[in-house]
């Protein structure tokens, strides 16, 4: 059990500082092709962490207080339930990050657009929250 959970500290470790900064680095990458090809693979893992950490955020009334997060969460089905559709979120943007960075090398074949399209699965959770405040 302590050696997964160190491995997964180790995971945790690289993998959250590469996608919270990828999003800096997008513009520079597409205009290589392996940077391209770096952000094609890799891009929509750091859209899917951004929309998982904004769902969660955007969610909540965290700057309320603790005791208002609590009646949030028991407003709304609990911790589980706001966790699952945190998830889906991830998910949903990783998948439509895919699909967007697809039909955009599809029309164009130019990756001058493709950090666009990486992280617009965002734009569309920033709506969708905005709307159902």
């Amino acid at each position: 059990m302590l050696k997964w959970q160190l491995k997964s500290l180790i995971i945790l470790a690289v993998f959250v500082p590469f996608a919270a900064s990828l999003p800096l680095a997008a513009v520079a990458l597409s205009r290589t092709p392996d940077g391209a090809q770096f952000l094609f693979w890799c891009g929509p893992w750091s859209c899917c962490f951004w929309a998982l950490i904004y769902s969660t955020l955007s969610g909540v009334p965290w700057r309320q207080g603790a005791e208002t997060v609590r009646q949030h969460r028991r407003d709304h089905g609990g911790l589980l339930v706001e966790s699952a559709k945190a998830t889906c979120w991830m998910f949903g943007a990783l998948f439509f990050s895919y699909c967007a960075e697809g039909v955009l090398l599809f029309l164009t074949r130019s990756p001058a657009w493709l950090p666009a399209a990486t992280y617009s699965p965002l734009a569309f959770v920033l709506l969708w929250r905005r709307l159902h405040e």
